[in-house]
């Protein structure tokens, strides 16, 4: 039986972040399927051997949730063989703040007096806020296409995989009628890859990076809290997020459930 929670046995050299989302268990007892949803980091360096990993699930489709400046800077998505890209732009999390040049151009002090004191957290319980409020027409547009049998199996991503494919994550289990604490487990597994990140970094010396960024590396659960209290506060529940907000019709999420549950 396949467990959620357990680590990929797949040694992919080029791409963060994978999971696959089988083995989620719903309200009503039915399973989300393994190798139908799978989840990453982008594949703009994914490597030959990491395709190979990846053929099998025999993927129709790989949305993207990056932005033109994203993809300039990661590359465009290296596809398996009946793979298309679906793209599906939203703003990077940081709202225009290049992570990677602050890293390269300030100290240690300019790190803190920016991020430190709790700002890092702040920016990204703000950014996940915005992204049930201001991308519904992105997340609606997913779910659709998942209701499509002809897309899945389908892989979705953004470029860590965990802010913007984060609650595309959570919306796709919270539409299968997953409770929202595995909803809430399956976002924090993104923090494995941030750990290896964050350890990384810390081996080439770059202390200050990890104390400074690691809200910004990581997520918590007050993240993925920011999101479910917007959504309580703007529509009153997820359901009606999910027909109002996003405009998805109960014949939709029927198909959704029929092409995911096992």
């Amino acid at each position: 039986m396949t467990d959620f929670r357990a680590a990929p046995n797949l040694a992919f050299e080029c791409v963060a972040n994978f999971r696959d989302m089988g083995g989620h268990t719903t309200h009503d007892g039915r399973r989300l399927a393994p190798g139908r949803l799978l989840r990453a980091g982008h594949l703009g360096h994914a490597t030959d051997k990491d395709l190979a990993l990846l053929e099998p699930y025999g993927l129709q489709r790989v949305f993207d949730f990056r932005t033109a400046a994203d993809i300039k800077l990661e590359g465009e998505d290296r596809l398996t063989s009946q793979a298309q890209c679906v793209r599906l732009p939203m703003p990077d999390p940081a709202k225009g703040t290049d992570i990677r040049a602050l890293m390269e151009n300030s100290t240690p002090a300019d790190l803190d007096g920016i991020f430190g004191n709790g700002k890092a957290e702040q920016m990204m319980v703000d950014t996940s806020a915005g992204l049930v409020r201001e991308r519904r027409e992105p997340y609606a547009l997913f779910l659709k296409a998942l209701a499509d049998g002809s897309q899945v199996p389908a892989l979705f991503h953004c470029s860590a995989g965990k802010d913007r494919a984060g609650w595309a994550g959570s919306v796709v289990l919270l539409s299968l009628g997953v409770p929202e604490d595995e909803v809430i487990e399956q976002y924090l597994l993104s923090n494995r890859s941030a750990e290896e990140i964050i350890n990384r970094n810390r081996e080439n010396g770059q202390n200050f990076w990890h104390d400074a960024l690691a809200p910004l590396i990581g997520v918590q659960e007050s993240y993925i809290q920011s999101s479910f209290d917007t959504v309580a506060a703007d529509w009153g529940d997820f359901d009606t997020y999910l027909a109002e907000g996003l405009g998805v019709t109960n014949e939709e999420r029927e198909a959704l459930r029929a092409n995911l549950l096992e």
